[in-house]
């Protein structure tokens, strides 16, 4: 009853919220986004080889605290919005506050409102010892509440989870200073290395969950709209839009590849030898399917992680929007790689691969960045703007398709993290396309359409109940008896729409509900049921 009377609560008072109070507001609720504890890795134990890198920078880190860099990072420690908008008034050249910019200011802010949520989950989940912790010293950060610190989980990185969404969403509304706004936020995490206040294993999960973040966030009306008023308010600024601005130049946003020379080389070499230890496992077997890249394997893939069949039969709405996002994502990875060359692994360390065969053809060709990669978090992003009912089980397939690269030996672990970044922003840059807002719209109906109105609510992918819908009512029934809770109907940008307690094996009207597709949860777990409603 207390949680009834809760819900209702806050429904009420979102409903009475002010045009103020709405900057507050997150896009979403935490459990209708995608959950860093499920898809990502734990972060690495000191024990680990992986943790050979997370050192190296923390050494690092230290030797920057005295320097204006140092001093920087400093600085932006503080968690707020208005330092926000103040670190990219400073990169975009004039000032985002309330006051001056308010249809800015409250993208931002309700933008850092639901990248916090893209964290949460997995800093309590694991609640790692930040390295400030970990050393016996002092954080570093002059805004930073180190009492603070030391309770909460340092992986992922809330503040580079705000900076890189930010500049995602900042990169979106404004490409004619993309370049400039992706390396300010790719800076933004580097300043949580320097102060102490995480490792870089946080740093490159935060940057991750950011992604993600802004990739839900795509399917939201009402991050659309603030997203278009605050493009009106951009342009009052910036003058006329140009006809075509090109995609990210990547050189100018990511670090160069890792040279030998290089301390970070390390760490490289440590992840490849951890990963070749997989190579007669089943990952490993899972390695070398995953070396085939034709948006037909793609489409197999997201079957498997949504229990569907996907093919240009059954969803060619959907395989004709992958096909455009998977062209684009190679053209851009293809543009990075031709700028440079970086051995591969096996060239490097003269230790084989998993496909020989190939060896000799691609040894001329640089592992930096993982086209794999790019193509695997890529195409994962854009289901999530598709699916809301599977994004942990797709993120994390996405996510391995990137790692089976180490495994093989044909890239390097930075490769792969570099090709991630990339595969972010060049997606966020599609938005803006007429072509992909066309094929987009299409794919997300017939996803819907597809999935129908039954579904499974489940806790750690185990199922716990069916949800049918049968007249105006649902019925759930559970797979372990008697249970109750609260049930939550949500509209697919997140507006609460019904909340009540109910019971196993009864009916819940849905009358008057507008005949539909919605998002259903059971008492605050975190995996989704679709529900399409029908004359």
């Amino acid at each position: 009853m207390k949680k009834t009377l809760l819900a209702f609560v806050v429904c009420t008072l979102c409903m009475n919220l002010t045009a103020q109070d709405l900057d507050t507001v997150p896009y979403y609720l935490d459990n209708l986004m995608p959950d860093a504890g499920v898809y990502l890795p734990a972060p690495p134990d000191t024990s680990s080889m992986l943790f050979i890198d997370d050192f190296q920078q923390w050494i690092w880190g230290k030797s920057m605290r005295a320097t204006p860099r140092g001093q920087r990072a400093s600085w932006e420690s503080e968690y707020s919005v208005s330092r926000m908008c103040q670190i990219y008034s400073e990169a975009m050249g004039f000032t985002i506050s309330k006051e001056a910019t308010p249809a800015i200011y409250r993208l931002v802010s309700r933008g850092q409102k639901t990248a916090a949520q893209a964290v949460d989950r997995a800093k309590a989940r694991y609640m790692r010892i930040r390295p400030f912790a970990r050393m016996n010293e002092h954080v570093a950060g002059a805004f930073d509440d180190e009492e603070h610190l030391r309770g909460n989980g340092s992986y992922p990185s809330g503040h580079t989870s705000l900076g890189w969404t930010t500049a995602l969403i900042l990169a979106q509304m404004a490409p004619e200073q993309q370049d400039t706004i992706l390396r300010r936020g790719w800076e933004y995490g580097e300043s949580r290395v320097i102060v102490g206040a995480h490792w870089q294993s946080d740093v490159d999960a935060a940057r991750l969950a950011a992604s993600s973040c802004v990739a839900r966030l795509q399917a939201s009306p009402e991050y659309r709209s603030d997203l278009a008023a605050a493009r009106t308010e951009y342009l009052l600024w910036h003058g006329t839009a140009p006809a075509n601005v090109p995609y990210p130049n990547s050189r100018r946003i990511l670090p160069p590849p890792i040279d030998t020379a290089s301390y970070r080389y390390q760490g490289d070499v440590a992840a490849h030898w951890l990963a070749r230890s997989l190579r007669d496992t089943p990952r490993g077997t899972q390695a070398l399917i995953d070396h085939s890249k034709h948006v037909e394997d793609f489409l197999n893939q997201f079957s498997d992680c949504l229990d569907m069949p996907l093919d240009t039969t059954v969803a060619p709405n959907i395989t004709a929007y992958l096909t455009h996002v998977y062209t684009t994502l190679r053209t851009e990875s293809r543009r990075l790689k031709n700028s440079g060359f970086r051995r591969r692994p096996y060239a490097q360390l003269g230790d084989g691969s998993m496909i020989p065969e190939e060896e000799e053809e691609e040894s001329t060709d640089s592992s930096y960045p993982s086209t794999h990669s790019t193509l695997g978090w890529g195409m994962a992003l854009a289901m999530v703007q598709l699916t809301p009912d599977s994004m942990n089980a797709i993120l994390e397939r996405g996510f391995e398709y990137g790692y089976s690269r180490v495994i093989a030996g044909y890239h390097w672990a930075s490769d792969v993290q570099a090709a991630r970044l990339l595969a972010s922003y060049t997606f966020v840059r599609m938005q803006r396309e007429p072509e992909f807002q066309t094929l987009a719209a299409a794919a997300r109906n017939e996803y819907a359409a597809l999935r129908g109105y039954t579904g499974i609510a489940s806790v750690d992918n185990t199922p716990s109940a069916t949800l049918t819908r049968s007249g105006d009512n649902i019925v759930l029934t559970f797979a372990n008896g008697q249970e109750s809770g609260v049930l939550n109907i949500y509209s697919v940008d997140g507006k609460v729409l019904r909340s009540m307690t109910v019971n196993s094996n009864t009916s819940t009207s849905l009358a008057g509900l507008p005949h539909g597709t919605y998002i259903a949860t059971f008492t605050g777990r975190t995996s989704f049921v679709s529900l399409k409603t029908t004359k």
